[in-house]
């Protein structure tokens, strides 16, 4: 497998360049941000464009005459994200179904009053996906928390982790964006950079989460984190070996990739 051995090998290479300058593990946290926050506005449907995800992030507050509760969702990201950070380097720390649910109340807080709590019934509107049984979801998640405490960090572990959570849906809204902060925090607990997805590679990663959940074909989702996860590596590699000020040049690199 031509891209794992890729991505094996740019891992050796990060590690090597390790510890980075501060200044480049700030030009790269500032470029994750934004992705990622990108990635959960096109995950979820947002209706926010990347410049207006870009300024409510600067501006760390909701804008007149655009929809709030999308832009509310992207400042509980930033929240959710250094959530993730504390969470990566806890020593000793478990990740279970505890992680999840504190990841969605973080994420919907003071837009969704079920912010972090179990469905009872079928996704709300909008939701993509079909609507797996919410009679099961608790045991399913019990399930999931127990495998979660056995497994050890690594990309396919993350992986397994986000399509076990989308196979579940245990909230009635914010399950892909609450499944890639699952995914991104056991990537960094594996030393590994979070992956993102772009907007316009949204519509593909929606499909193939459903393909993975309802014909139980994971290799065509495996095999497109696989490809963004490739991509994180690039752009870590090239911050690593960039000026700090020239660091944010990385994004394309990315695109290239």
């Amino acid at each position: 497998m031509a891209l794992l051995d890729d991505i094996t090998q740019k891992k050796r290479a990060l590690d090597d360049a390790r510890p980075l300058p501060p200044e480049v593990v700030r030009d790269l946290a500032d470029w994750f941000e934004l992705e990622l926050t990108k990635a959960c506005n096109a995950v979820e449907g947002g209706e926010l464009a990347t410049d207006e995800v870009r300024t409510v992030l600067d501006r760390g507050a909701v804008l007149r005459h655009r929809p709030p509760e999308a832009q509310r969702l992207v400042l509980n990201h930033r929240s959710a994200l250094e959530l993730m950070a504390r969470l990566s380097y806890q020593p000793g720390g478990v990740v279970t179904e505890r992680t999840v649910a504190a990841f969605h109340g973080v994420l919907y807080q003071g837009i969704d009053e079920d912010a972090g709590k179990y469905r009872e019934g079928p996704l709300k509107d909008g939701s993509v996906g079909a609507s797996p049984d919410p009679a099961k979801v608790r045991v399913s998640m019990s399930a999931l928390s127990g495998w979660l405490r056995r497994t050890e960090p690594s990309p396919e572990a993350a992986f397994e982790a986000h399509h076990r959570l989308m196979s579940v849906r245990p909230f009635f809204e914010g399950n892909a964006a609450t499944a890639l902060l699952l995914c991104n925090l056991i990537l960094n607990r594996a030393g590994y950079p979070p992956v993102a997805v772009r907007t316009e590679d949204a519509e593909l990663y929606r499909g193939l989460v459903e393909r993975a959940w309802s014909v139980g074909d994971k290799t065509p989702f495996r095999d497109l984190m696989m490809r963004f996860l490739d991509r994180s590596l690039d752009v870590c590699l090239l911050g690593a070996s960039k000026a700090p000020a020239d660091a944010g040049a990385a994004e394309g690199a990315g695109e290239d990739a």
